[in-house]
């Protein structure tokens, strides 16, 4: 059950992030093409598939998850704009993961344990 699971996840990601790709491809300006490819195509495609397997209880924790990871992916690229710029690509990024980090399980710690 679990790998016919994993394999619909994929395919149904695989032909999200193909859709979503060529909506993006359509945009302008070309800088937030990828902003719509990847990410929300296989989240959304990982939620539609758990909810019709597992139902609503498990897709609400997973959704939860999904939101606490966007609001640390915030502050990762706001703490990565500035750090990068003060100390170089490696750095700037590694201690920009701190940024992701802090919010991100300090949302699980509170409501997803």
């Amino acid at each position: 059950m679990e790998v016919a699971l994993l394999a619909a996840r994929v395919v149904a990601g695989g032909i999200l992030v193909v859709a979503f790709a060529i909506v993006s491809d359509m945009l302008k300006p070309k800088m937030f093409a990828g902003l719509f490819s990847a990410a929300p195509s296989v989240a959304t495609a990982s939620l539609l598939i758990t909810g019709l397997a597992s139902g609503p209880a498990r897709d609400h924790r997973y959704a939860l998850g999904m939101i606490a990871g966007a609001i640390g992916l915030v502050f990762f690229s706001a703490a990565a704009a500035m750090l990068v710029k003060r100390l170089g690509a490696i750095p700037g990024s590694a201690l920009a993961w701190i940024a992701w980090a802090l919010p991100s399980l300090g949302l699980w710690w509170l409501f997803l344990r």
